[in-house]
């Protein structure tokens, strides 16, 4: 059994791989996030840009090509990464899910449920607004569970999960040791890309107040979190305090509302936007909210999301790094979470409650937004518009 699990995770990798080279080789140059991050791998390697930010990634490209510097083998380089990276998200949610749905009757069915549900994590996506047509914006202007196209972002999810679970963990049931798993997650949230650590540092110090008061849990769990501000203070150092090398300018962050959304459609689809792309979670939370509103899960994974969206509404970059969108992807990790959180409720209420019809319209609306990711995803490699 161990060694077809294996044989299974790696048949997902592979096909992973192939995915995310499709992703790469369909969309076109100047919109294509996989091609430009491959590319400022290499020119670190060369010396052409400064090694600084959130320099992991680019490096980890640089060492699984060997350090060849050749364009198509960091570009393999880069998919291998991603494809590991969400090879293990997948497995990461199939151990969560396993041990919510198994019964211990069939091992082997309980297995593939679990695989199919950490699959379709993968592909869950939003239900596109009504007034843009599937032609227009499937991912612009919505708040998406899942991309295809960021490097960075897909690297860094696995990560930030696991950050997410060891400070929830500490939320339930302290113990100091675990504070040394979290500051590395910290570390290598910051550092391969800070996007989760700038939500995790907002709401876990608040939930680690409530719980704990001022007592002696609270100082020791607000260190690793106290030290991650001094990796995010170095990494703003090297990013905005140096001029970019191409443009021999400065970026610099600033506090300017609705500055990043005129990146995007108009405004005004936004709460249709928040309604239809969390269709799923928010309808699960609708039924359940007598019983949701007692759970600090729930607590810990809405105010994630509702601080990623006000990060993303009211802070911006200015300079060359003014149309980069930067301050949209904790959106990414933080949505997912969500549906993350609700999809394991409902299979709970599955085992405990059975096939009632509230669960199998919620478990629906869910497969419905999993087909539309699909959709999506379909349409990235044949157009290569990811918009």
């Amino acid at each position: 059994m161990k060694q077809n699990k294996l044989l299974l995770l790696s048949t997902v990798f592979l096909l992973l791989c192939v995915a995310y080279m499709a992703v790469l080789a369909a969309i076109p140059d100047g919109y294509n996030d996989m091609r430009e991050h491959a590319a400022f791998a290499r020119e670190m390697l060369s010396g052409v840009r400064p090694t600084a930010g959130n320099f992991m990634f680019y490096w980890l490209v640089n060492i699984v090509s060997l350090f060849s510097g050749n364009i198509r083998f960091s570009e393999i380089s880069l998919c291998l990464l991603l494809a590991g990276a969400s090879t293990y998200r997948l497995y990461w949610s199939q151990k969560k899910i396993v041990a919510v749905t198994a019964n211990g009757k069939n091992c082997r069915l309980d297995y593939w449920l679990s695989f199919g549900f950490a699959v379709s994590l993968l592909f869950v996506f939003v239900i596109p607004i009504p007034s843009y047509s599937l032609d227009e914006f499937m991912y612009i202007g919505n708040y998406v569970p899942n991309v295809w196209h960021n490097s960075t972002v897909l690297f860094v999810f696995p990560f930030a999960l696991l950050l997410f679970e060891q400070s929830y963990r500490q939320l339930t049931q302290y113990d100091a040791q675990r504070n040394n798993w979290i500051l590395l997650f910290i570390f290598l949230n910051v550092f391969i890309k800070p996007s989760y650590f700038f939500v995790f540092a907002s709401v876990y110090p608040l939930l680690l107040l409530l719980k704990y008061k001022l007592k002696k849990e609270f100082w020791q769990g607000i260190l690793p979190v106290m030290i991650g501000l001094v990796f995010l203070a170095l990494e703003f150092w090297s990013i905005y305090l140096t001029k970019d090398p191409f443009s021999n300018e400065k970026s610099s962050v600033i506090f300017q509302p609705f500055y990043s959304s005129s990146l995007f459609p108009d405004l005004w689809p936004m709460p249709y936007a928040f309604i239809f792309s969390l269709f799923f979670p928010l309808l699960y939370t609708a039924f359940n909210f007598n019983t949701v509103r007692k759970s600090q899960l729930f607590w810990f994974s809405s105010l994630s999301f509702i601080v990623s969206v006000f990060i993303y509404l009211f802070i911006a970059e200015t300079g060359p790094r003014a149309t980069h969108g930067n301050f949209y992807w904790q959106i990414v990790i933080c949505t997912w979470i969500c549906f993350f959180v609700s999809l394991m409720a409902l299979l709970k209420d599955f085992k405990q409650q059975g096939k009632t019809f509230k669960n199998s319209l919620l478990l629906s609306t869910y497969f419905i937004q999993v087909l539309i990711g699909i959709v999506y995803f379909v349409r990235l490699c044949v157009t290569g518009n990811y918009y």
